[in-house]
Parts: structure tokens; sequence; C-alpha cells
């Protein structure tokens, strides 16, 4: 069974690998809704590094070109197809939509999460992948007690992996900066450090008698690659996500056995420790947290559609907050 929507969108496309200049907006179709699905009208899309990074042409992961960039946003349910509950006006969130930058997406309705009302669509635009990332984490590599590290604890990622660890029982240390400490403290973190102006190896070690932590979680890569080995305690893991500083080292095994024979992963999409059919009811745990603590990131820039590529060169200068689209302005 299908149900004609009956409307163009206009959509962000990347034409072909490169820069943000790659990036043009265009006029198309909208397909018929199948079942399973529901039409949404996009309210706000949020740009992730993973979008710039698939952009380049240079990421393990590829579409090919050209393609409908953007995979997180927020919105309201304009129509839906056979077996779908959500009704229209439901206002949901999402990620691993792939074309989320554009005025209207069809995802599979199991993919949404509902939007609570005390949540704004900005808000659900910047928690859903987040929420994801950090869900999968902790899948990867699951904690139950013991302690942890999280870095960028003040960003999007990091303050849901905050929230989700300590729900979880684990003593957390959130390694910030700045004014932001007091951000990775209020999503959960029992202990923060200012990585500024701190010795972020012995203010952990400190911390913890000495033992280190049994896991550190981290996006930022080649600077905090050595760093990173020192705050784990023996048999201990280092859970890389994110390369803002460039890729890993190669691993050398002698060095980490000498260091405690630790262990070195890199947690992404091919891990397979999310399925589909589990993507909105996962973004809806941290929506629920995120009504009880500050987890949704400040946004460091907004823009019209038509602006898509200046938001990505925003993207790319290392923004502190969230980079939105707003479709509908």
């Amino acid at each position: 069974m299908t149900e004609s929507t009956g409307k163009q969108h206009r959509v962000a496309r990347a034409m072909r690998a490169g820069g943000p200049d790659v990036v043009v907006v265009e006029t198309a179709d909208l397909p018929p809704l199948k079942d399973g699905e529901a039409l949404v009208r996009v309210e706000a899309a949020g740009l992730n590094h993973v979008d710039s990074l698939v952009r380049s042409g240079a990421y393990t992961i590829r579409f090919p070109f050209p393609y409908a960039v953007g995979v997180e946003g927020a919105g309201t349910v304009v129509s839906v197809g056979a077996g779908v509950s959500l009704t229209p006006g439901t206002r949901v969130c999402w990620t691993a939509v792939l074309g989320s930058c554009a005025t209207y997406v069809i995802a599979p309705a199991r993919m949404l999460a509902r939007l609570p009302d005390a949540l704004t669509f900005e808000a659900g635009a910047s928690l859903a992948h987040a929420t994801l990332t950090a869900t999968g984490l902790i899948r990867h590599y699951p904690l139950h007690g013991g302690s942890a590290a999280v870095w960028g604890a003040a960003g999007a990622v990091g303050r849901v992996l905050v929230a989700l660890l300590a729900e979880r029982g684990v003593s957390v240390i959130g390694v910030a900066s700045g004014a932001r400490t007091s951000v990775a403290r209020e999503a959960g973190a029992a202990f923060v450090v200012d990585r500024l102006v701190e010795d972020v190896v012995k203010a952990v070690c400190d911390h913890t008698n000495g033992r280190g932590v049994q896991a550190v979680f981290d996006p930022v890569g080649a600077a905090a690659y050595e760093t990173n080995l020192g705050l784990l305690a023996p048999r201990g893991c280092l859970v890389n996500y994110g390369q803002l500083s460039g890729a890993l080292p190669a691993v050398d095994l002698a060095r980490l056995m000498d260091a405690g024979s630790l262990f070195v992963t890199k947690y992404g999409p091919r891990a397979r420790v999310i399925a589909p059919d589990e993507i909105g009811d996962l973004i809806s745990e941290g929506l629920v947290l995120a009504t009880k603590r500050p987890l949704a990131t400040d946004v460091a820039g907004r823009f019209p559609l038509d602006s898509v590529a200046d938001a990505f060169r925003a993207l790319e200068s290392n923004p502190a907050g969230k980079i939105l689209v707003l479709p509908t302005d």
C-alpha cells in the first residue's frame, strides 16, 4: 500500500566530493509514502562532523554522488503510510535519515522519536544524533559500575554520554574546559577536570587514588592519545570515536602491554550494536533524560536552507555548540 504525498521539497545535495561549496539546494518531487513511513516537515536539521567527513569523499562511509545531505533533524509529522501509529501533528526528532537537510523528509516511522513538550525542535535536532552515538558507545564497551573518563563532556555527545553512564552507576570524570566544566557536572559527572588549567593525567590519578579509570571515551584523537593511555587502569580500554585533532597513531602492541595490557578500539556505525528498529526508542531515552538535566548543547549558529554551504563552513570552524539549518525559515 502506498500513499501519494503530492508534494515537492527543497533539499540540499552534495554534488561531488569536496568542501562546503559542493552542496547546492534543489527542488525535487517527494515519492509516495510506503507502509511504515511518515512524511515530516523539517523544522530544524542538525549538522554533525560525520556529515563533513562523508561529503569530503575521504571517509570510510561513502555514498554515491550526488546525494542528499544531513541525517539528523526535528519536525512535525504531516502524513503517514499504513501501519504507522503516529498521527499528523506529532512532534518528532530523528537521526540516521539521509537527506534531512530539506524542507520535508520521508522516514521509517520506527526511527522517529516523539519529542516531549518540554523540548524545542532545536533541542531535538541537537540531541538525536548525540544520543544514538552515546548509546552506541556504551553498548560497544559496556560498563557496570566502575569509572570512566569522558572527553568533551560539555559537548553534544559528551553530555548525553555522561548522563547515560551515570544512570548506569558509573562514576564519570568529565573532561571539559573553563566554565563548561559546570555543564559536565550538571549532566551527571561525579568529578570534572578543566583541561585548560589542569594536568589531566594527574587530576584523574589523584581522584582515583592512582588506579586510573576502566574506560576513556575520546572524540579528540591524535592529540589526546598518549594522555589517554596514562588515564587507564590496567586492562582498561580507550574507546575513540572521533578525530578532531587527527587520526590515532598506529597501535603499538608492546606499548599497550607496558602500559598495563590496555585495549584500544575505535567505535563506528559498522560495530552494528544498534538495529534500525531500536533507533526511535533509544533516542527517546536520551530525550527523557534531557527533560531532567541540561543535555541539549548550546546552538552556535542557525542558517536558512539556502545558506547550507555557510552552515558547513561554520561546522568546520570547530564551533562551541550545535550548527542548525532551519529549512522552513
